[in-house]
C-alpha cells in the first residue's frame, strides 16, 4: 500500500488527536470536576436530570438549554470549554470574596495571549489543581484552535512533535491517559487509513498536483505530489477511495 506525504500525515494524526481525542480528555475533566462538587447530591450520569440541572446552575438561556438537551457525548471541544473553563457552576470566590470562573481566576489575568503561543507550562507553581486544570484545559482549546485556523493541511515535524508533546503535558496534567495518542502518532499511518480520515473530515476533497523541483548535481529533477488544501475546494472528488497518491519523476 502506497504511504502518503509525511507533513499531511503528521496534518492527519494531529487532526485527529484534537477531534477525537481532546473531547475526550474534556468530559473526563467535566464529570471528575462536577462530581467532586456536587457528586454527594447529584452524581453526574448524564440524565436528562443532571443535565437540566447544569443548564439552570449556567443560566437557563437558549444557547445552554441546546447544549443541555441532548448527550454530553455529543459535545464538542467548544461546549465542554463554556462547560469547564468558562462555566458559573465551578466557579470559585477569589480574594475579594467575589465569584471567578476559571477562566477569570487563572487565564484571563495572564493578559492576551499573542497568536500562535501556548502556555510555557500547564503546571500550577503554587500546586493549585484549580490553576493546573484551567491551564490544561487552556492548552487543549488553544491546540485545537491553531488547528481550526491552520490554511493547509500540512504539519512538519518539528512542529507535530512540539504539538503532540503539548497535548500529552495537557492530559497528564488532568490525569487523562495518553495511550490513544501514542497509538494515532507511532508509525505511519497506511493510504487506506488517511483516505478514510478525507471521507469522514473533508468531503469533495480536491486533489492537487503540486510540483518541486530538485537539484542533483548538475541535473534538475521534477517530482510531482499530491496534495490537500484547505479549505476544501469545490471542485470535488465524490468516489474519495479512487484517489491513489502518485509521485512522478520525469
Amino acid at each position: 500500500m502506497v504511504l502518503l506525504d509525511d507533513e499531511w500525515l503528521n496534518y492527519c494524526k494531529f487532526d485527529t488527536i484534537v477531534v477525537v481525542e481532546i473531547p475526550k480528555a474534556l468530559r473526563q475533566t467535566f464529570k471528575r470536576i462536577w462530581n467532586k462538587k456536587f457528586g454527594i447530591l447529584h452524581q453526574w450520569n448524564d440524565s436528562n436530570a443532571v443535565r437540566k440541572l447544569l443548564c439552570n446552575k449556567e443560566g437557563g438561556k437558549q444557547s445552554i438549554k441546546l447544549l443541555t438537551n441532548k448527550s454530553y457525548e455529543k459535545w464538542d471541544t467548544t461546549a465542554l470549554c463554556k462547560f469547564t473553563l468558562y462555566a458559573k457552576s465551578f466557579a470559585t470566590r477569589d480574594s475579594k470574596g467575589d465569584l471567578k470562573t476559571l477562566d477569570e481566576l487563572y487565564i484571563k489575568p495572564r493578559g492576551p495571549n499573542p497568536s500562535g503561543q501556548f502556555h510555557s507550562s500547564v503546571i500550577s507553581a503554587n500546586g493549585n489543581i484549580d490553576e493546573t486544570y484551567a491551564l490544561a484545559i487552556d492548552q487543549l482549546r488553544l491546540l485545537r484552535n491553531w488547528c481550526s485556523h491552520s490554511t493547509r493541511a500540512e504539519m512538519d515535524k518539528t512542529t507535530f512533535d512540539r504539538f503532540v508533546k503539548l497535548a500529552k503535558d495537557a492530559f497528564k496534567a488532568l490525569s487523562v491517559n495518553t495511550d490513544d495518542i501514542d497509538a494515532i502518532t507511532s508509525g505511519r499511518y497506511l493510504l487506506s487509513s488517511a483516505l478514510k480520515w478525507v471521507k469522514s473530515r473533508h468531503e469533495g476533497v480536491f486533489y492537487r498536483p503540486r510540483e518541486k523541483i530538485e537539484r542533483s548535481g548538475n541535473q534538475m529533477t521534477s517530482k510531482r505530489r499530491w496534495s490537500i488544501s484547505k479549505p476544501v475546494l469545490l471542485l470535488g472528488i465524490s468516489n474519495i477511495s479512487s484517489i491513489q497518491q502518485r509521485r512522478v519523476a520525469s
